[in-house]
């Protein structure tokens, strides 16, 4: 029996920036207005005021960020917009946002019936937000023959109860099927420790993608290790058998 399954591993980078723009605010208009404006082809921006003081200021033991002189701070919000005045909601570091995958082809190579085989890679991530982020998986379909439709199912671990949203144990050698494990920054809430495993979400059967690590604070080369199980039973088909993982990170804002 020959049974090589592969995966092939897709980073897919999702950006977003959020630009707070000061508008005009009805019942703080006068006919008098000495507030700063921009203009451009596409924009007109009127500035609620100038600034009393902003900006770093730091002591022997102490950094600190301000702004003085706001007229209205606070967190306003309307049909499709959010406009954070006045203080620091999002103080950025000087860190470029960042994802990066160690390894994008994993390899089992010729599996053995009822003896679990196991692959690693590792996920790195960096974003200036405070909020922090989050990276979803999804897979397109299960681990399937090529050019037959025969599948090694997704794991339900030992208790037959993990899914593609939940983890469970899984280290019984009759417990058959491939899932994943993630070990690291931001993988606790989702993973309680390197024997618990869940299934990878599968589009082709139009499950969402899943969060398999998080963090809400700026981080910089924060990693988890990602731990592929395959095991299967005497009775599976040989052939090699393939899928493609997506891992997609988010940053929060």
């Amino acid at each position: 029996m020959k049974i090589k399954p592969s995966l092939f591993l897709i980073s897919l980078f999702f950006l977003s920036t959020i630009y707070h723009l000061p508008g005009r605010q009805a019942g703080l208009r006068s006919n008098i207005s000495f507030a700063q404006t921009f203009d451009s082809a596409s924009f007109h921006i009127d500035w609620g005021n100038f600034n009393m003081t902003s900006g770093k200021k730091s002591s022997a033991n102490y950094t600190m960020t301000d702004t003085v002189g706001q007229n209205a701070p606070g967190q306003y919000n309307s049909a499709g917009y959010v406009v954070k005045s006045g203080f620091q909601y999002i103080y950025e570091k000087s860190i470029p946002f960042s994802f990066a995958i160690s390894d994008l082809d994993i390899n089992f190579g010729y599996l053995t019936p009822n003896v679990g085989s196991t692959a690693t890679n590792v996920l790195t991530v960096s974003t200036p937000t405070s909020h922090g982020y989050e990276v979803i998986a999804v897979a397109n379909h299960p681990l399937t023959a090529i050019g037959v439709n025969i599948t090694i199912p997704d794991t339900l671990c030992d208790s037959g109860s993990c899914s593609e949203s939940t983890s469970g144990l899984w280290t019984n050698n009759s417990t058959y099927g491939f899932g994943f494990n993630a070990n690291g920054s931001g993988t606790t809430s989702y993973f309680t420790n390197s024997n618990y495993f869940r299934q990878f979400a599968n589009s082709s059967s139009g499950e969402n993608p899943q969060i398999c690590m998080s963090e809400n604070v700026s981080v910089e080369n924060n990693s988890a290790i990602i731990t592929y199980k395959v095991l299967i039973s005497p009775k599976q088909p040989g052939g090699t058998y393939q899928n493609s993982i997506n891992f997609i990170a988010i940053p929060k804002y």
